[in-house]
């Protein structure tokens, strides 16, 4: 799916500060893995509006500051991951002008601010175009050299950017259709994120992306028991009686998409999967008091906390620590 607003332009987005909510069930301790410090480059199409007095777009529609969401970010993941994943932005691109479209738009500041304030008028399709972002920055070089390992590309609403997606040879799909017409030694991620949202619609992002590769880690993604994936991610609703951790837009409780403030108890084994891989089948009553009553920076935070993170393998012969798929996938033949 792309990643954009509908028809509305806020203007302005709070960020949430509050913790996340922590699980009843302390996750047992561990013996301490090397943290994993994937590089970033920040590439933010912010362009100057001269006719605003040469401001930029974020200050024009008071939107978020880019590096205060990349930090925000790399924050709530560093917490939800209990440290092992220490993302580093390693360079920040900040890019006077409104990314390329595949059909040749090119928006200039007038036609944008007319739009905006409007809250219609959008052109379409709505389409980023892959390979001049790759080219403009000279990704494959940078990639290559393992400068980065991946690319976080802020822009504003109805740029055309997909949450997240796979560039390489041997990409594929992760919440859009692989880039494989871009020649790389290893493939890469290219997250889009919009700045007139919050860090919960990132983390969101992020959760998508997770769902992606976990169900290329296994092969499937069904409503089953058949393998971990599946058992993880079970939600009320879907499976009377034997909910996991939901999905990232499923509480365990969850009645619809978003449902994150259903006070409705259910059975949940979300406390089990913080002593993967020894499961024992333990259940517990949950509510949506475990996960911030409905904030969903709270709810993708404590989802993502609940994602396995011990050492070796499972009895299944997948990684124990599912982090390192979502990070680091090139390393292991299940996730590449």
């Amino acid at each position: 799916m792309r990643f954009h607003l509908g028809t509305g332009i806020a203007l302005g987005v709070a960020l949430v500060g509050a913790l996340a909510a922590v699980p009843r069930q302390a996750r047992p301790a561990a013996r301490v893995e090397a943290p994993l410090r994937p590089r970033v480059l920040a590439v933010v199409y912010n362009p100057i509006i001269e006719s605003e007095g040469g401001k930029r777009l974020t200050d024009v529609f008071r939107w978020s500051d880019p590096s205060e969401l990349a930090r925000s970010l790399a924050q709530d993941l560093r917490d939800a991951s209990g440290g092992f994943v220490q993302y580093q932005v390693a360079q920040t691109l900040v890019v006077d002008a409104f990314p390329a479209r595949q059909d040749g738009f090119q928006w200039t500041d007038g036609e944008y601010l007319r739009c905006a304030r409007a809250g219609r008028g959008w052109p379409q399709p709505e389409a980023a175009n892959y390979d001049s972002l790759v080219r403009t920055h000279a990704l494959v070089r940078r990639v290559n050299r393992r400068e980065i390992d991946e690319v976080w590309v802020f822009a504003m609403p109805h740029s055309g950017l997909y949450e997240s997606a796979m560039a390489g040879e041997d990409a594929y799909f992760c919440t859009a259709p692989p880039l494989v017409d871009i020649e790389t030694e290893r493939p890469f991620i290219l997250m889009g994120f919009d700045y007139e949202r919050g860090v919960g619609q990132m983390l969101e992002s992020m959760g998508h992306r997770t769902e992606s590769i976990m169900r290329h880690v296994y092969g499937s993604w069904d409503v089953e028991e058949t393998h971990a994936w599946n058992r993880f991610s079970l939600y009320d609703r879907a499976a009377p009686g034997k909910a996991g951790c939901g999905t990232v837009h499923m509480a365990p409780n969850s009645k619809k998409d978003y449902d994150f403030a259903n006070p409705r108890p259910v059975l949940s084994s979300a406390d089990d999967w913080l002593s993967y891989p020894q499961l024992t089948g333990k259940k517990r009553l949950v509510t949506c008091a475990e996960w911030g009553n409905g904030d969903l920076r709270l709810f993708q935070k404590w989802w993502l906390s609940h994602l396995p993170r011990a050492r070796g393998r499972g009895p299944d012969g997948r990684l124990a620590n599912w982090w390192k798929y979502v990070v680091d996938f090139t390393r292991y033949d299940e996730s590449r």
